[in-house]
């Protein structure tokens, strides 16, 4: 099993939709990897705290951990997000070696 470091980044597409338009889509993206969380194919996900206020004026972007045997298996977890899905959220995808804990 290979380890998998992605973040996200917001497209134009999301620039241009209001917070209650990506509410429910957010809600998705949240299941989803909690679903993956529950499965043993994400180990950790969440947004950059300082992308984000307390008012939640902003979705902003964020990283996730994913297992996965191969990129391919890895890029499709990604591509299944429904951030993704919906086309306002793009990723960046590299191999993570984890060293600690052994």
């Amino acid at each position: 099993m290979k380890f998998y470091f992605f973040t996200i980044h917001k497209t134009a597409k999301r620039e241009t939709m209001t917070t209650e338009e990506v509410l429910p889509i957010l809600h998705s993206h949240t299941a989803y990897f909690k679903e993956l969380g529950k499965n043993g194919q994400c180990l950790m996900a969440g947004p950059f705290a300082h992308h984000a206020d307390s008012t939640a004026q902003e979705i902003g972007a964020g990283c996730y951990i994913l297992t996965a045997e191969n990129e391919t298996e890895a890029r499709k977890l990604a591509d299944a997000d429904p951030f993704c899905v919906n086309g306002i959220y793009d990723y960046k995808i590299w191999e993570w070696q984890k060293v600690v804990p052994e």
